[in-house]
């Protein structure tokens, strides 16, 4: 169940003093330096809220968490989480400080590239935290498909990042992107500009669910008397929960969603539910010989509309089209009015002629095909659906969700990097057109 925008609200505040008292006596740091300057610093909100959300989270389960930081760094989000939240501590940074071992204490501290994949194994976490690494990020959605792999289903994940409206966003990142460019911005600069609607399509994309995006503060006045009272972090929260894009600092929860899984494979041999399916099955014999239908056999029933048509009904706006490929096996897609079917590559073009807004549904395996062919579409990610153990993705054209070419780094290392907008592949990664035809042949 999404929670509200003011959920930052229902966390009690913690003073600077609290936080002085669980570092080591004499412990001068750049952490102790900042916890002198106000009793509720608001630079330090970040891990206030991310460590009450993850003590929230412990409650819910009824257990400590198994957390990964990404981007530890000092490790400072320990010191700000109750103490018996978390069971264990696994650190990710570029360049991980020994503060993050021997004061922090976490179990765990490994260097990483987080534009690669990371050095966890799947489903390895609880909760994944990210405080103000995603701005830093060249493949946000790349790195955010790693953080859904790390999660265990039902896992959260907390972020937050520097943010704006989204029109600005988008005028700001390609800014810092020319001057990324240009080599005018340093390695790990910000480069990426993250507003609210940013953050929710980065994490639908990659099945994260978002529970509440919000604004931590409006203002921060450093050094200011004004930090020594609760009522004026309170109102900067308030402020910024109205209107998230017009704070410093947005916030995001979502939550990894289950996989998809056929309805039998829930079943137990002796499952009582086929009671069920005999007291239907007998009803449907009894009617048919009350209307005296002379036959003694039943005709087959209909074919139960499959998980893959209803995965198009929910992505049907009143008149979207969708293209697919014909050699899709019969009893996966029934027939629709608002299926196209093409053999080829050459037949997908001749469709998107007349369909310039159509949805392109394809398997992984025919998506990195895709991203070779020069056709000078840019493709981005409506969803991704599982079916008999082959992942399927619809693609569109749209301004909204991450580039096909980005999302694919998180699930193959070996693709070439991604092409800017609006240019094509070299010649001589032209694919032929029967290519086609082969990812959507596993589905059989």
């Amino acid at each position: 169940m999404p929670l509200s925008r003011f959920a930052l609200l229902r966390f009690p505040l913690l003073a600077s003093s609290s936080v002085r008292q669980r570092l080591p006596d004499g412990a001068r740091t750049k952490l102790s330096r900042h916890l002198d300057e106000a009793e509720y610093s608001v630079r330090l909100l970040r891990y206030w809220w991310a460590g009450q959300a993850l003590a929230a989270e412990s409650r819910r389960l009824r257990r400590p968490l198994q957390v990964v930081d990404l981007g530890c760094e000092r490790g400072w989000l320990r010191h700000f989480t109750p103490e018996g939240v978390v069971e264990r501590w696994t650190g990710l940074d570029w360049n991980p400080p020994e503060e993050a071992r021997k004061l922090a204490r976490y179990d765990e501290v490994h260097h990483a590239n987080f534009d690669e994949p990371l050095p966890l194994p799947s489903g390895c976490a609880d909760a994944v935290v990210s405080l103000h690494v995603f701005e830093h990020l060249p493949r946000p959605g790349s790195t955010m498909s790693e953080v859904s792999r790390l999660l265990k289903p039902d896992g959260v994940f907390l972020g937050a990042a520097p943010t704006m409206p989204s029109f600005l966003a988008r005028w700001r990142e390609r800014w810092f992107r020319s001057r990324l460019a240009r080599g005018l911005v340093a390695a790990g600069g910000h480069i990426t500009v993250l507003s609210p609607s940013r953050w929710r399509a980065l994490a639908e994309d990659v099945g994260l669910q978002p529970e509440f995006i919000t604004g931590s503060h409006a203002l921060r006045r450093t050094g200011s008397a004004l930090e020594n009272w609760r009522w004026w972090i309170r109102l900067n929260q308030i402020w910024g929960a109205i209107s998230p894009s017009l704070g410093s600092e947005c916030c995001i929860q979502a939550r990894r969603t289950a996989p998809w899984v056929a309805s039998t494979d829930r079943l137990a041999p002796d499952d009582p539910h086929w009671r069920k399916a005999w007291v239907s099955v007998t009803a449907i014999a009894v009617v048919a010989l009350f209307f005296g239908i002379s036959q003694f056999t039943l005709a087959p029933a209909k074919a139960p509309t499959s998980a893959l048509s209803f995965w198009l009904d929910a992505h049907q706006r009143g008149a979207d089209v969708f293209i697919v490929n014909s050699s899709l096996p019969e009893g996966l897609l029934p027939t629709r009015k608002d299926v196209l079917k093409a053999d080829d590559f050459l037949a997908v073009e001749r469709l998107l002629e007349d369909h310039p807004h159509a949805h392109v549904l394809v398997s992984i395996s025919t998506a990195k095909e895709l991203i070779q062919h020069p056709s000078g579409h840019v493709w981005r990610i409506d969803s991704r659906l599982e079916l008999d153990g082959e992942d399927y993705l619809l693609l569109h054209q749209n301004d909204r969700g991450t580039l096909l070419q980005e999302y694919l780094l998180g699930v193959q290392e070996d693709l070439p990097a991604p092409s800017p907008p609006g240019k094509t592949p070299q010649a001589g990664s032209q694919l032929p057109h029967k290519h086609f035809s082969t990812g959507m042949e596993a589905a059989a």
